[in-house]
């Protein structure tokens, strides 16, 4: 063989190994493999959706554990939740046919409810 035929050779191997490397980070990306979470002191804990666009949020900050309601044009503070009452009561509530903390910010959601009628 000759040298332009070698360099030829070469070139398309490298173009085929670009491509195929190009279309493996695509599919990667495309499936969530190596995406980092930017959250290092955040983490959704449990959510209850209330309708299109709307519900509660319970949300590990730090050290505390917070109920943010949450509409499509803003997200209010609704109250710092005890991290002692949820231990408490996971127990019970998941003993209750598997039923998770979404029991509880169904509960908060009804009392808060019933907190604006009284205002």
């Amino acid at each position: 063989m000759n040298s332009v035929a070698v360099f030829l050779n070469f070139l398309w191997a490298m173009a085929l190994v670009v491509g195929l490397a190009y279309f493996a980070a695509r599919l990667l990306k495309k499936i969530g493999w190596g995406r980092v979470s930017q959250a290092h002191y955040l983490q959704q804990i449990d959510y209850l959706p209330l309708g299109p666009k709307r519900g509660i949020a319970l949300v590990q900050i730090a050290d505390k554990t917070v109920a943010l309601g949450i509409t499509e044009q803003n997200i209010s503070l609704l109250m710092e939740v005890d991290e002692e009452v949820i231990a408490r009561q996971a127990p019970a509530i998941i003993a209750m046919q598997e039923t998770t903390l979404s029991q509880f910010a169904e509960d908060l959601w009804h009392k808060i409810r019933r907190n604006e009628g009284k205002s």
